[in-house]
């Protein structure tokens, strides 16, 4: 009574499924994982799985598989701004702050100004010298949490099972609400709303959240793409290492060295020693766990209660000494943390700072204030006087993190 599906690759086993019978699956929804094991180059193979009657009895048989959306805001800060200032639309601006030495870092730029080559954390006047005529629009932090309130409010009409990863992407799971809308023609509905609000943006769908990211930063912008773990060696396998979600400009190289050059060179790699030897054993594990499709497909729900610390870093798009600079995405960052705490009204009793030099070597510095707090200004305050008593003037920095820890809810202050 049940239907056996396997299919090989290179002697082995790709992809192992039970599916119900009785009910009629579209496409790759409805599958359960069983166990299977197996010698390579064989084809005598041991399953172990439940009898109907238990599998007709489990309730979570029915979504074994997920529908994961990714969605994306397309250049959100720059977004915001021209959503309240129509004459900036179709021009080359940048989010930034616009001071006469023009060392401030880009936090945003247009898809117009991307075209000239600027690109985020790059400095202001880099920016101008691509192109003389961009724009720079000073950052409203206020505004772009206005419009990330805006987006997950919408996105509660769909679903409550959201896992926010910045102010301006989420993932959300709409396994149940498959049921009533084809996945395709719901992001359609989903991005054409949210661009009448001011807010274009790219959506992956995917049954995991690995597939479900690559699939939206596939086409930007206002791009719409599906990644079925069939059907990655159309998609997945043909693009650069580079473009898989972990590799970072330190591993790329050393990848491209070994002969690396693409995701589906990891596929088909037989040196695997070499490999672990190139970027570690952990690095090498996640490389193949990806290559081949897999990824998490838990949604976490923030929960305040589960909070002990809030955190954000950025590294620079190259090695930077300049204060100005720093400081520049310190405030960004920190305001960043404090959006997070507002959101799920929490507070910090201990703000602090993370500086990794060009060197590598890291070191973390924090304080505790006396009043906790969540409002950015006050938070700044802290951090740019921990950032002055420890950073070592003229050393240049790769990366800047911002940390609050040692949290509270607000309405448990208010009482004290």
């Amino acid at each position: 009574d049940l239907d056996l599906e396997v299919s090989y690759k290179n002697n082995t086993i790709d992809e192992y499924y039970v599916k119900r019978s009785d009910i009629d699956w579209q496409d790759d929804i409805g599958y359960e994982t069983i166990e299977i094991s197996y010698q390579k180059c064989q084809t005598t193979f041991s399953i172990k799985y439940l009898k109907l009657n238990d599998l007709l009895e489990r309730t979570d048989i029915n979504k074994a598989y997920k529908v994961i959306f990714h969605i994306d805001m397309n250049a959100f800060f720059a977004s915001c701004e021209i959503n309240e200032n129509k004459a900036l639309k179709n021009l080359p601006i940048v989010v930034a702050h616009d001071e006469p030495l023009r060392k401030s870092i880009v936090l945003t730029a247009s898809y117009e100004a991307r075209k000239y080559g600027i690109k985020t954390t790059m400095l202001t006047g880099e920016a101008i010298k691509l192109c003389p005529s961009v724009k720079i629009v000073e950052p409203h932090y206020e505004l772009y949490q206005r419009y990330s309130h805006m987006f997950f409010e919408y996105m509660k009409k769909y679903t409550n099972i959201y896992e926010p990863m910045s102010i301006d992407e989420g993932f959300f799971d709409m396994t149940d609400i498959g049921d009533k809308y084809n996945p395709l023609d719901l992001a359609k509905r989903i991005q054409n709303d949210l661009y009448q609000m001011g807010l274009p943006c790219s959506i992956g769908i995917a049954p995991n959240k690995f597939l479900a990211k690559m699939a939206s930063d596939y086409k930007k912008p206002m791009g719409i793409t599906v990644f079925r773990k069939r059907e990655i060696d159309k998609y997945l396998w043909t693009l650069p290492i580079e473009a898989m979600i972990g590799v970072g400009k330190k591993t790329a190289p050393r990848l491209h060295e070994i002969g690396i050059h693409k995701i589906g060179d990891v596929i088909n790699y037989k040196d695997i020693d070499l490999l672990k030897k190139t970027v570690g054993e952990s690095m090498c594990e996640y490389l193949i766990y990806h290559a081949n499709g897999n990824g998490d497909t838990n949604i976490n729900l923030p929960n305040p209660d589960d909070f002990s610390s809030v955190s954000n870093s950025s590294t620079f798009d190259h090695d930077v000494n300049s204060t100005l600079v720093m400081k520049d995405l310190l405030k960004n960052l920190c305001n960043s943390v404090c959006h997070r705490l507002e959101k799920h009204h929490m507070v910090a009793k201990t703000f602090g700072v993370q500086i990794k030099y060009s060197d590598f070597t890291l070191i973390n510095r924090s304080n505790a204030i006396k009043n906790p707090t969540s409002d950015n200004f006050e938070a700044y305050r802290e951090i740019e006087r921990i950032f002055d008593e420890n950073y070592e003037a003229g050393r240049f920095v790769r990366l800047l993190g911002v940390f609050a820890t040692r949290l509270e809810k607000e309405n448990e202050i208010k009482k004290q």
